[in-house]
């Protein structure tokens, strides 16, 4: 563990060592590490993994704009890993797409043509489902506890939380479509938070010849609750021969 200085915050960095071939990894929206952390130890039999924690949980005041996430990701990367592809699940999967290496985009958040009330409706859609055990173990433990973390940033530092993504709501900015040089995107196919003519919407308005779509048939939050086919999807994204996959 080690700090990466951005913007005034001191942001601690997880390093899984593995082979010599790195990965930058962002987690989601004001998620911490920890929730990654089983997914990420499987990827570090092929990587060496390099995983920040922007997380409400460990910073007091985060940015504001999508564009200083975005920035911290280009210098991260820069830093750590300027040659490596980056992978991310949600928001983290959009600036994994923002970047200009190969990209790995694990449900991403992407921006829609729909309000607040909207949005928050499918959240909690998708909280009753992992509440209800439709993803799994994991996926309960889970929802309890990010619906504690965002809860509590609403209410303590909603300056945190709502600005960015309002950003992502309403409109669909040319800034925010993926300049990443080779896209994959690796959908849900019971995502609660983005539908599937939203992700068409969104990739109708980029480079169709840079982009691949594959599918997995859970819920938004399979990176985190289906750490095993994060290292399968990833590896295929990637184009990581078989034996690769074996040797590590």
């Amino acid at each position: 563990m080690e700090t990466f200085p951005f913007d005034g915050l001191q942001v601690p960095v997880e390093i899984h060592a593995g082979p010599d071939r790195p990965l930058v990894y962002l987690p989601g929206y004001g998620v911490h590490p920890r929730n990654y952390r089983s997914g990420v130890q499987l990827l570090s039999r092929h990587f060496t993994v390099f995983l920040p924690d922007l997380s409400f949980r460990t910073h007091s005041d985060l940015p504001r704009r999508v564009a200083a996430y975005r920035a911290f990701a280009k210098d991260f990367a820069a830093y750590y890993a300027p040659d490596a592809p980056r992978t991310g699940h949600s928001f983290g999967g959009l600036l994994a797409l923002l970047g200009d290496q190969p990209a790995v985009a694990l449900a991403p958040m992407i921006p829609i043509m729909a309000g607040w009330p909207r949005k928050i409706g499918r959240a909690a859609l998708l909280q009753v489902r992992e509440y209800a055990g439709l993803e799994g173990g994991r996926g309960v433990s889970w929802a309890f506890h990010i619906f504690g973390e965002y809860v509590r940033t609403a209410v303590t530092r909603p300056g945190c939380l709502f600005p960015a993504v309002s950003e992502m709501l309403g409109r669909i900015p040319a800034d925010l479509l993926p300049a990443s040089p080779r896209s994959v995107f690796v959908l849900a196919r019971k995502d609660r938070l983005y539908l599937q003519r939203e992700y068409d919407t969104y990739l109708a308005m980029s480079d169709g010849s840079r982009v691949e779509i594959r599918y997995v048939s859970h819920g938004h939050d399979w990176p985190i609750t289906h750490p095993r086919l994060v290292e399968s999807e990833v590896l295929a994204a990637l184009g990581v021969p078989q034996r690769a996959r074996d040797d590590g």
